[in-house]
C-alpha cells in the first residue's frame, strides 16, 4: 500500500499532463476537459491509464476514465484506489 499526501488537483495535474503526451496536445489540457472532448478514443484511453497506474501507483482502467471523464473526477478514483 502506498502512502500519499498528494492534493487531488497535483494529481488531476499530472492526468493532464498524460493526457497531453497521448494526445500529442501542444498544451496541457484544462483538468476539467472531458478526455473524450479533447480527442480522446479507445486506444489513447488504454495508453493513458497505462501511464497513469504506473507512475500514480494506483490501477485503474480504461472503464474508470470513460465514467470519469476528466483529470479532475479520475483524481479522486486515484486517490480512493491508493487509500485502499
Amino acid at each position: 500500500m502506498e502512502i500519499t499526501t498528494q492534493e487531488p488537483q497535483e494529481i488531476a495535474g499530472k492526468i493532464a499532463v498524460v493526457f497531453q503526451e497521448v494526445l500529442g496536445a501542444a498544451e496541457v489540457p484544462a483538468t476539467d476537459s472531458g478526455f473524450l472532448d479533447i480527442g480522446g478514443d479507445s486506444l489513447t484511453a488504454a495508453r493513458a491509464v497505462s501511464l497513469i497506474s504506473s507512475r500514480l501507483g494506483a490501477r485503474i482502467t480504461v472503464r474508470d476514465l470513460f465514467r470519469e471523464r476528466n483529470a479532475d473526477s479520475l483524481a479522486l478514483v486515484v486517490l480512493r484506489r491508493l487509500a485502499a
